[in-house]
């Protein structure tokens, strides 16, 4: 599929010139070495950010600069310079005073020879991460395209995900994916290694021509891939694996028939508690994910009661018909705090 190159290559590429909007190409002298890149260790809101590059040139001194999130740093506000050393090496950086209530943060390294790396970060405080997570068949996590369906739905094929770890989901336009992007949800790795899954297209890409999808947990692991918004491959709703304990079976939806455009209805799931945790009415909710909003209140609801192994839960959503005649897709989720426990997906006809 086009782009499938994309999830294959680390989104932080040095070299002469960028080559893309999300990945840049070496030059053509330094194809056969190693790829300089930055992992982002530990924020301090407003405050610092720590990094680890790997893979830089020796005792070459880089430019630090920080941006918005859009422009890969370039051109970016200096903050210091920092010698290579060996080519491996941690620092800390003061995330300048003009960008501290950003919510996403570029950082950029770049050497007067022209070598430089990118990266960005989520300007919320988070714990060190001392080394990345092994991963399930060694090699980086990347992502294949299996299937799209226009402006509704995507199904991926994860690869080399590590074990135990949760993923926040984004999706947004190919060209401004860094300003433009919505949280669609989180994504448990179980087992790690390959698994499948579908993602609802969130309304902002609707008649995107290219969009792109990336995962990336709190341990540092990401990975992203890149899709032309038409009809393709084989679409399929897979979900993902779910946390030790926690499994659900969807045994009823409404509504069933064809709808009138802004007519009432109760989006209604009957669902199962197929695992061997409760599902405690004090820590569990349900909320709105991805796809078209349709709720006519809130996003999160709490549970009214603790739902047994074994025992079925009614949730039921006010919600309203769009104006305009169509096919209209929505996904709820069961939660627990960042955790997602069910993918509750309701797709309408409006005539």
């Amino acid at each position: 599929m086009l782009f499938q190159w994309l999830s294959r290559i680390p989104r932080i590429l040095a070299g002469l010139a960028a080559a893309a909007l999300i990945a840049a190409s070496l030059p053509q002298a330094a194809l056969a070495a190693s790829v300089p890149t930055i992992t982002i260790l530990s924020v301090k809101a407003g405050e610092s950010v720590k990094i680890r590059g790997e893979n830089f040139p020796k005792n070459t001194d880089f430019t630090v600069r920080m941006d918005v999130v859009g422009h890969q740093g370039i051109g970016g506000t200096v903050v210091t310079t920092t010698n290579s050393g060996n080519g491996s090496f941690e620092a800390e950086y003061t995330i300048p005073a003009t960008l501290k209530n950003e919510r996403t943060i570029a950082i950029r390294l770049e050497s007067a020879s022209g070598w430089f790396s990118y990266n960005w970060f989520t300007n919320n405080t988070s714990s060190p991460t001392a080394t990345p997570a092994p991963l399930a068949g060694g090699g980086k996590p990347y992502i294949d395209i299996i299937g799209v369906e226009k402006n509704k739905t995507v199904t991926v094929q994860a690869n080399r995900f590590p074990a135990g770890q949760t993923f926040t989901v984004r999706v947004g336009p190919f060209k401004d994916f860094f300003k433009k992007y919505v949280e669609t949800g989180t994504l448990y790795s179980g087992n790690g290694g390959s698994f499948k899954f579908s993602v609802n297209l969130p309304e902002s890409v609707r008649d995107v021509d290219m969009i792109t999808i990336r995962l990336d947990s709190n341990q540092g692991a990401y990975a992203f891939n890149a899709f032309k918004n038409v009809n393709s491959g084989t679409v399929v709703i897979v979900d993902p694996p779910q946390p030790t304990g926690t499994a659900c079976s969807i045994t009823a939806t409404a509504p069933s028939k064809t709808l009138k455009p802004r007519e009432d209805f109760d989006a209604t799931w009957t669902v199962k508690n197929t695992g061997s945790k409760n599902w405690e009415m004090t820590s569990v909710d349900y909320k709105y994910l991805s796809g078209s909003e349709m709720q006519k209140y809130g996003k999160v609801f709490d549970f009214k009661q603790t739902v047994k192994p074994g025992e079925s839960i009614k949730i039921i959503v006010d919600m309203l018909a769009p104006d305009k005649a169509g096919t209209y897709t929505t996904t709820w989720a069961i939660v627990q705090g960042s955790t997602t426990l069910c993918n509750l997906p309701l797709t309408i006809v409006v005539k």
